[in-house]
């Protein structure tokens, strides 16, 4: 270990004496539960004194095999027992030693891999330590990322790396570069621009580089040592370049990386335009009469994940023309959404539809729910207003009303449609409920029901929830009961089991509060679900004599 890792190890390693005071990172909730749950503090202090003590040992005895291994191993089991049941100060200590360990030169390529999956562990819940609290150099772990991904022995057969090794390597970069330090940036620059050569090959090594260390994340003080030393150079350069080279979608995951940790601080107006064109050119989509793809553009296509990134911290804020160049996106591409409609590009466009709906689900969730931390929030200007939420929503409805009877299955569909019943019930929900409807006196269309069903399964959360802005949409529970009950047939398995998944779900808890309260206490509407309540015996001896 370093000589400023080991001058900590000595407070690592003492033995914990008096607990009062003491505040845990995070422990697991669910262990105050358990019927012994009064000896879970002891048993955690004892075995928490005992890793400290014999792991600081096994490092200060340079004994990396079997003792540091062994006990590396002891703690995590114990994040998975007891969670980050430990002082801020053990939680920053564990992350600089284990952080020494895995850099040391010449490891072992398995004890490598063993100590970066409990630092990947200890740096996962990033809310926990900020910037202020831990920093981690950039240059120990860049040398060992060289070592391993471009290693001049491993081709001769003089070394030999897990197939792991790459994906591990690759998720410790990403939860270590929260902490590099603020001139990380500029060393990095220095490092990876001479590389930047759009005539050579290296240039994807270093767009390579540059997506994965790249650190986002930081305070507004900290931007002008931070991404507004890069942006409008790599923003030029993507910009300029037109025939879609291999690392391209490097530099589109580095911007929506940035998009979405800097929601407000980021000016994408004049690029907007030329993103969503580039999107609509990734999509692959055939036009015109030979509906020939050049196989080039099939291998670099952006990833659908990042793309979802990107146009969802590009929404929100007055003027913005994102919510325009979104609804024509998906105005041009709705008619490949058609069931008659079927080829390779298929299954990004429904992936497209599926993700999407989440991800701003997630951002609402985080400018409006989630619990304050030392990232910063996203401002008031830029928020996600009730009036974005439902334009969002306006655009994706077409295609999703479309995708429901695509001839790979209503899943994406119907994740699409929960997703977007969540933000606006209102919008989403009576559609979907006259194509119900429609489906379920109709008989020879089983596919149709199905599909339908699929997606009311989805949004029956959101049909019966009381605290929504679609109250009529539990007047709707009994007729959805009662048309259903036909769908039981023991001849077509899937849709039996999507009717009986539709009835349970309708059946739940939250629904019986709805028909079951006092009725003196409640609005119009719910006094006449009240009184439609009744109509529930009948519904109970048709679906008895659906199961004889």
């Amino acid at each position: 270990a370093s000589p400023d890792t080991s001058g900590g190890l000595g407070n690592l390693g003492a033995p914990d004496g008096d607990m009062e005071g003491f505040v845990p990172q995070k422990e697991i909730l669910y262990n105050g539960l358990l019927p012994y749950a009064d000896r879970l503090d002891r048993e955690a202090t004892e075995l928490l004194s005992e890793i400290k003590t014999n792991l600081c040992r096994a490092v200060l005895l340079r004994e990396l095999w079997p003792g540091v291994a062994f006990w590396s191993r002891k703690l995590f089991s114990f994040l998975k027992l007891y969670g980050r049941r430990f002082s801020k100060d053990d939680h920053i200590l564990f992350i600089k030693l284990l952080y020494e360990l895995v850099t040391l030169p010449n490891l072992e390529p398995n004890m490598m891999q063993c100590y970066a999956r409990l630092l990947i562990q200890l740096l996962k819940k990033k809310e926990l330590l900020s910037r202020d609290d831990l920093q981690l150099p950039w240059r120990p772990l860049y040398d060992l990322y060289e070592r391993v991904i471009y290693s001049k022995t491993e081709h001769l057969g003089l070394i030999w790396f897990p197939n792991s090794v790459d994906h591990i390597l690759k998720a410790l970069i990403k939860s270590c570069r929260l902490y590099f330090p603020a001139t990380s940036t500029q060393e990095m620059l220095d490092e990876w621009r001479p590389l930047l050569c759009v005539f050579d090959v290296v240039m994807q090594k270093a767009i390579s580089n540059m997506e994965l260390f790249l650190p986002t994340i930081m305070p507004p003080e900290e931007h002008s040592q931070g991404f507004q030393l890069w942006f409008h150079e790599l923003m030029n350069l993507w910009m300029a370049v037109q025939n879609q080279p291999s690392w391209e979608g490097h530099l589109v995951n580095l911007f929506a990386r940035l998009a979405n940790d800097n929601i407000g601080y980021v000016d994408w107006t004049p690029y907007i335009p030329t993103i969503f064109t580039r999107i609509l050119r990734s999509l692959n989509l055939p036009v015109g009469v030979s509906q020939i793809v050049a196989p080039r553009y099939l291998t670099n296509s952006y990833d659908i994940g990042y793309l979802v990134l990107w146009i969802t911290a590009l929404l929100g804020g007055a003027g913005n023309p994102a919510q325009k160049e979104l609804s024509c996106l998906f105005n041009s591409i709705a008619s490949f959404y058609h069931p008659s409609n079927h080829g390779r590009w298929q299954s990004r466009l429904m992936r497209l539809l599926q993700r999407l709906p989440v991800s701003v689900v997630r951002r609402m969730h985080r400018e409006r729910h989630a619990a304050s931390s030392w990232i910063t929030v996203v401002p008031e200007s830029h928020r996600l207003s009730d009036a974005d939420l439902q334009e969002f929503t306006r655009s994706l409805t077409g295609a999703a009303l479309l995708a429901m009877f695509s001839k790979t299955g209503s899943t994406d569909a119907a994740y699409a449609f929960q997703n977007l019943a969540l933000l606006t019930p209102e919008l989403v929900i009576p559609p979907v409920l006259e194509k119900t409807y429609a489906a379920m006196e109709t008989l020879t269309e089983p596919h149709t029901l199905t599909a339908t069903l699929s997606c009311m399964i989805g949004m029956a959360r959101s049909l019966v929830s009381p605290n929504n802005h679609y109250p009529e949409g539990r007047a709707h529970v009994l007729p959805l009961l009662m048309g259903s009950l036909p769908g039981i047939d023991p001849n077509d398995f899937s849709k039996c089991m999507d009717s009986s998944l539709f009835l349970s779900l309708l059946l739940k808890k939250q629904t019986s509060k709805v028909f079951f309260a006092y009725i003196m206490s409640l609005l119009q509407i719910e006094k006449d679900l009240c009184f439609a309540s009744a109509g529930f015996e009948d519904f109970v001896l048709q679906f008895l004599d659906r199961y004889r």
